[in-house]
């Protein structure tokens, strides 16, 4: 039987011995799983930490994308002597998707989702995002009841794992009870689909030993009054401490109690590859109010009379999050605070309320029924709105606590989270003393929110664990939480996080002796090598909870407030290809922990060696994490000043010479590229590429990768003035007509360089269409002149080279405020990279965007002529984080009748030359984006050149510039 080494709170690689075990499992699955497998040590300590304040080294770390092979890592595992812990996102707070054995990363294989007729059902597989289902069931009106509020992270896998709830799955509304069907694979390699009868049937001949097993379980329980009791008990709450042990009172089929203990099972019994939900209401109107009372106990008694006894409602409150004042502090400085900032006193709490219903009239009569009850009890100020942007704020707000909390902690601190339960009848007096202990225990910055209408509540704390006695402290602290929740209040110490590491220790405090033994049975009759996530539920160990505590050194200051909560990880483009916002953050922290220790230098020497393709050369450091983070971490930035700091002289004199020489440089791109497309005009263009791959190989990769996607730009772009082409000119402007408006138009220099692919339409390049379409709608339009080689200076900011980046662009602004008169002219360029990079380093003029230009001055001023049936979107990382997407959206659905959004992307991965240089970063980004655009698609629209060539390699269509796209719509 597997034992786990007993680690101190310092992190450490794994032993000789288990780093050789390591190596063995990889070399048994290198033939037979088709995901990375990674032992080296930068790449397992990437992967040693989830959102949880626990960190365990994998020995070694292996990506599954099929049933087969998780078969193949239970084969492996078993010979080698190791144990295996499957992560889904790896936002477990619990500390259940670590292991110090190994860590098997569900891949893409995992992506399935399919919605039954009606929506009344939705089959998932266990690597889907919960807000990529919903977001798929919302214009049936329905959604999945479990809804975390790591909702835009978390996978169903780790849903379906840790029974997860949030702000309105109540207890009704968990996978436990809006489960229709699970496929598991046990650790003998069964696989059982409980919504298969051929496999059922076949299960119950092939495993039926185990079944009786659980039979008699059952049976066990059933003739045992006071423990039917008790689970009953247990359950009327939301509860994950231990196993799922209603399953042996509400099912006497042993098939049916083997599914459902599978549920919150944390990975220990098994793992589920696919799941079936019974689908619940989503109703299309909704009121949201954030109500201050003067406290608690106030608070408290409106939230038990809210709660209607424990019964989950579709219609009326469904949700009721209760947020105290120390954590309201926390948000103040938030826009959408601003309307209760005056009804706050020094203790006022408030409580965030969700009135839903089918219609309008229903809504109404529902809202004045809630406020009728918190009115009684002392509401300070009443204000539901629909307003949907309103709404949607102030649930960031609570969603976000975790991180913005953890932003406000001193820094070097850990962050830990606790999800604790008490019957909703007590909640008020639950509030009072939970407060109260934390105080006694010296966490007075704690904060304490939660699901209140099922008497859950979350309080988030910071402690230094390399200080002495940190961890002694957190450990007299969960003795006396234990004491107060199951003891005093019978009420979860886990209340939907999960068990986990935090709470194994206290399990048989919170069930008692027999019903821990139960526990202890199934365990043995699903997993009798203890070969999954030992230590996770059930733990021998008193101190389990106290000891491999994660430490947070200060590393950088632009990502020191990071708590490792995974919330960037979906946004980032290299994410499952080498690191992730939050891996980069935790190696970071690690090398600096590591200098300053000055141990074991040459696994340090590694970790520095290895950071730099896998933490720099492949960040796009687009700093779309930052959007996701709800505290703006932008990690990208800290990439960017990492790149800066190891430019030798060497690098800096390159970056010189290359910013003296740009028109050199950009003319000599222009050349080669059609030097390419001449020669493909020639011989085929697979040959071509071949021929330009071959030579990277030969020089290191050192020279661009050519592919038939990209095609040479025509320079600078010339005024077009009455220029009689019927395919561009449209409505002529006559060259007498006095007094055009003035505009300022300086064409990217990707824009310069690559040019529009070939179509039936006719597409131009879109610098020219951005003059014909400028004159077109009536404008003069002035071009800098010289243009060749002036730069916005992105690419050196980018890069490392803060200097030059000053430079150049300060070049660039001098000549845009010299044309624009100090920027009484409009000015305008057609790269949203560009335009970011000139908003953030600005001159005197200010410079806009194409997309928010065209739809606000340009379109207004033409005529659509012909429209595109469907037309895909690309939003890129500089769109986005310029709050685009609605402007392109617009220009683009008024040049086609419909609409695909790429939703697989989220950055490209291009990101300038990378799409060059690292064309593995732009492959890997778009791996799914075919599966985003309709059969009867012929043609994207990106507002970046460089995105539009990598995805028009990738996606199957050409990519154009949305000029490109306006101008042939206006034609």
């Amino acid at each position: 039987m597997y034992q786990a080494p007993n680690y101190s709170t310092q992190p450490q690689a794994p032993t000789p011995e288990r780093l050789a075990a390591g190596e063995r499992v990889a070399q048994r699955l290198k033939s037979e799983v088709r995901g990375n497998i990674f032992t080296d040590p930068l790449m397992t300590y990437a992967w040693s930490g989830d959102a949880s304040s626990y960190r365990l080294i994998p020995a070694v770390v292996v990506f599954v994308n099929s049933e087969d092979d998780v078969r193949a890592v239970y084969k492996a595992a078993r010979a080698e002597g190791l144990p295996v812990t499957f992560r889904a996102a790896g936002t477990s707070l619990s500390g259940q998707a670590i292991t110090d054995g190994v860590l098997a990363v569900l891949g893409d294989g995992w992506r399935k989702l399919s919605i039954h007729p009606g929506a009344e059902k939705i089959t998932l597989g266990p690597a889907v995002i919960v807000a990529e289902a919903n977001k798929a069931l919302k214009p049936f009106n329905k959604k999945i009841g479990p809804d975390p509020a790591s909702q835009a992270t978390a996978k169903i896998g780790g849903v379906v794992s840790n029974n997860s709830s949030g702000m309105c799955c109540g207890v009704a509304q968990n996978t436990y009870y809006t489960m229709d069907r699970l496929r598991i694979v046990l650790t003998d390699g069964t696989m059982l689909d409980s919504g298969d009868a051929e496999s059922c049937a076949a299960f119950r001949k092939t495993h039926a030993s185990m079944l009786e097993k659980i039979h008699q379980l059952h049976h066990v329980v059933m003739e045992d009054a006071e423990l039917v009791a008790l689970i009953r008990e247990k359950y009327r709450i939301k509860n994950t401490v231990g196993y799922s042990l209603n399953a042996l009172v509400d099912y006497h089929d042993p098939l049916d109690i083997l599914i459902h203990l599978m549920v919150g099972s944390e990975g220990t019994l098994g793992f589920v590859s696919e799941v079936t939900y019974n689908t619940v209401p989503e109703h299309p109107y909704k009121s949201t109010g954030m109500i201050p009372f003067p406290d608690a106990q106030s608070a408290g008694r409106a939230i038990i009379e809210m709660a209607n006894g424990g019964v989950q409602l579709t219609v009326g409150v469904n949700a009721a999050e209760y947020i105290e004042r120390r954590a309201l502090a926390t948000v103040e400085h938030v826009p959408a605070m601003a309307s209760i900032l005056p009804w706050l006193t020094a203790h006022s709490p408030a409580v965030l309320i969700d009135v839903t219903a089918p219609d309008e009239a229903t809504l109404i009569a529902e809202v004045q029924k809630t406020e009728d009850l918190l009115a009684r009890h002392g509401a300070t100020h009443l204000n539901f709105s629909t307003d949907e942007h309103l709404s949607h704020a102030f649930w960031d707000i609570r969603k976000g606590f975790f991180t913005t909390a953890g932003a406000t902690r001193p820094q070097g601190t850990t962050l830990m989270t606790e999800d604790i339960a008490a019957p909703i009848e007590m909640l008020a007096d639950f509030v009072t003393d939970v407060r109260a202990m934390l105080d006694e225990h010296g966490y007075e910055d704690a904060i304490i929110f939660g699901h209140a209408l099922a008497g859950n509540l979350h309080f988030l704390m910071g402690d230094d664990f390399a200080k002495p006695g940190a961890a002694e402290k957190f450990d007299l602290f969960n003795q006396a939480l234990s004491d107060l929740v199951s003891v005093r209040y019978n009420g979860s110490l886990k209340a939907e996080h999960g068990t986990g590491r935090a709470i194994a220790p206290f399990v048989e405090i919170a069930w008692g002796k027999k019903a821990y033994g139960l526990m202890e049975e199934i365990k043995a009759i699903f997993d009798p090598e203890t070969i999954l996530n030992p230590g996770v539920i059930l733990n021998a160990d008193p101190k389990a909870h106290v000891r491999h505590l994660k430490l947070m050194p200060q590393a950088d200051g632009l990502v020191d407030m990071c708590i490792e909560c995974g919330f960037c990880e979906p946004a980032c483009p290299s994410h499952h290809m080498t690191l992730t916002p939050r891996q980069r953050i935790a190696v970071t922290r690690e090398r600096a922990r590591m200098r300053a220790s000055g141990e074991d230098p040459a696994r340090l020497e590694k970790f520095e060696a290895d950071f730099q393709y896998a933490g720099l050369d492949t960040c796009a450091a687009c700093n779309l994490c930052a959007l996701r983070c709800p505290v703006g971490i932008e990690t990208g930035t800290m990439v960017m000043g990492e790149r800066a700091r190891r430019r030798g002289d060497t690098g800096h004199s390159i970056a010189k010479l290359v910013a003296g020489n740009l028109a050199t440089i950009e003319t000599g791109m222009r050349i080669g590229l059609a030097v390419a497309d001449g020669a493909r005009t020639i011989i085929p263009g697979g040959a071509v590429e071949a021929l330009t791959d071959t030579a990277r190989k030969l020089t290191g990769n050192r020279i661009p990768r050519v592919s038939r996607a990209l095609h040479h730009g025509t320079g600078t772009p010339k005024a077009r003035d009455n220029r009689q082409d019927p395919r561009t000119t449209g409505f002529p402007v006559p060259i007498s007509q006095p007094a055009r408006e003035k505009i300022v138009y300086f064409p990217a220099c990707p824009s310069r360089m690559f040019g529009a692919p070939k179509t039936d339409e006719g597409f131009l390049s879109t610098q020219d269409a951005m003059v014909v379409l400028l004159e077109r709608a009536g404008y003069e339009v002035i071009i800098p002149e010289k243009l060749t080689g002036q730069c916005c200076g992105q690419p050196f900011q980018s890069k490392g080279f803060p200097e030059e980046a000053k430079r150049v662009g300060g070049a660039l602004n001098d000549e845009l405020s010299r044309l624009s008169h100090g920027g009484a002219l409009n000015v305008v360029t057609d790269a949203s990279t560009c335009a970011k990079h000139l908003k953030e380093f600005p001159g005197e003029a200010a410079v806009a965007d194409s997309a928010q230009y065209l739809l606000s001055h340009v379109l207004p001023r033409l005529t659509i002529t012909q429209r595109l049936p469907v037309v895909a979107v690309h939003h890129n990382c500089s769109a986005q984080r310029l709050a685009e997407q609605p402007a392109t959206e617009a220009v683009a659905q008024a040049c086609s009748e419909k609409l695909a959004v790429l939703s697989s992307i989220t950055c490209c991965g291009y990101a300038g030359d990378k799409g060059l240089f690292i064309p593995e970063l732009n492959e890997h980004a778009t791996r799914r984006v075919k599966n985003d655009v309709p059969a009867n698609c012929t043609v994207g629209v990106s507002t970046v050149s460089t995105c539009a060539s990598g995805l028009s390699e990738r996606a199957g269509v050409p990519f154009v510039g949305l000029a490109s796209l306006l101008e042939w719509a206006t034609r």
